[in-house]
């Protein structure tokens, strides 16, 4: 994943002959992708090269960078920077002209400073929490900014990869095309992604229970209707929750004119097994410290998330609901079955399959079926029809892909 202003670490480092003719090489690819109109594709591409050039230019366009002195920014980075801003990993996005008032624990609080103490008293509560902004998000705290600075630092991260398997929810080919040709992106998402991230576990309890009386059972919730992701800090914290509610967000607040009614007669396994495919993020920090630029990152790995839960479950245990009687579940059947534990680990299991599986021949069938199910267009049958399969031949071939996979610990259900 590219370094930008938010997760660049300030090294450089020398770029060989080699890694810039394979910067080449990913971006040709990439450019290919915009005009075959893949921009799953072409965003990975772009990322590839970038990852081994982190000053090509026209790669950086692409993902919708500019140069900002000797930083790479988004639109809203952008901005920020051009009106006297600097990014603090400490506190967020600050006057350039207050930076040493912040170093020495002064706080502004109107027209006047007040201590560090001071003013985590002042904003104790959620209601009076710290915001902190980013390109795509804006997450409120009571814990501190330097916390919603890091949680809105990892969403970024994860928004990016995202883009690169469902890329054409949050951009189109026309928009590739026009920054291939020298266009800026344009504007920023005046309406970010809004995260609220409770000081503890009881607080976020205490907080929700009245709009979840189950809230407790939770580690992390979206709320669509509300547009609002709410996380806890503490021991308790599953980033694999994080990534799995977020997800989920990223895609209603992607669609244009999402459905208030999700899934409602069909199709949730889809819409769970995807959000449960990223709880199998990992950061690769050893393959990242050999790139020039950005993190690496893997998804899909047959020891990560549910997938060993889902192997085990088809293979070993010979438990599995068929495609075309899971995908006549809508999210209120869905979650109201007595197996929904080992039914959560099958739809990660299916969409691990229907991204990764066949050589990649179901992830655009797949892409396709997500945009459906959020226009509220979609049907129990929708699926096979786009892979011009029966739902009985993908049975067999999700067997087959679940059997290939090496066998691992099974730690959830």
């Amino acid at each position: 994943m590219p370094s930008d202003v938010y997760n660049s670490t300030g090294a450089t480092q020398e770029i060989t002959a080699s890694a810039k003719a394979a910067a080449e090489t990913a971006f040709a690819k990439a450019r290919a992708a915009v005009e075959a109109g893949d921009v799953s594709v072409a965003i990975q591409q772009a990322c590839q090269a970038v990852a081994l050039d982190p000053d090509h230019t026209d790669a950086r366009r692409l993902l919708g960078y500019q140069r900002v002195g000797d930083q790479w920014a988004g639109k809203y980075a952008q901005h920020m920077l051009g009106t006297g801003h600097v990014w603090s990993r400490d506190h967020g996005w600050i006057k350039a002209e207050h930076a040493d008032n912040y170093e020495q624990g002064l706080r502004p609080w109107g027209k006047k400073w007040i201590t560090a103490a001071e003013d985590a008293e002042r904003h104790r509560s959620i209601e009076h929490g710290w915001t902190v902004r980013t390109d795509h998000f804006q997450v409120i705290t009571n814990v501190d900014r330097a916390a919603a600075a890091d949680l809105a630092i990892r969403l970024e991260s994860l928004y990016q990869l995202w883009r690169q398997l469902f890329g054409e929810f949050s951009l189109t080919t026309e928009e590739l095309q026009a920054r291939l040709d020298g266009k800026e992106t344009d504007g920023f998402l005046r309406r970010p992604m809004k995260v609220v991230y409770h000081r503890t576990r009881d607080e976020y309890n205490d907080a929700l229970v009245r709009r979840q009386p189950q809230i407790g059972m939770t580690l992390g919730i979206y709320f669509d209707r509300e547009r609002e992701s709410h996380f806890f800090a503490g021991d308790d914290q599953d980033p694999g929750t994080i990534a799995h509610e977020a997800v989920h967000q990223f895609f209603y607040e992607s669609s244009s004119k999402p459905t208030r009614n999700l899934a409602a007669t069909a199709n949730a396994w889809a819409v769970e097994g995807v959000a449960c495919y990223f709880e199998t993020l990992q950061e690769l920090k050893q393959l990242a410290s050999k790139l020039a630029g950005g993190q690496a990152f893997a998804i899909g790995k047959p020891d990560a998330g549910r997938i060993p839960a889902a192997r085990h479950r088809r293979v070993t245990d010979n438990y599995y609901v068929p495609l075309a009687e899971l995908a006549a579940l809508g999210m209120t059947e869905l979650q109201g079955r007595p197996d929904i534990a080992p039914l959560y680990s099958q739809s990660a299991g299916l969409a691990s399959f229907f991204i990764d599986g066949e050589d990649g021949a179901y992830r655009r069938p797949f892409r396709e079926l997500l945009r459906l199910i959020y226009a509220g267009r979609d049907e129990a049958g929708s699926l096979p029809e786009l892979c011009g399969k029966s739902a009985g031949d993908l049975d067999r071939q999700y067997q087959q892909f679940m059997e290939s996979l090496p066998v691992t610990a099974v730690l959830a259900p």
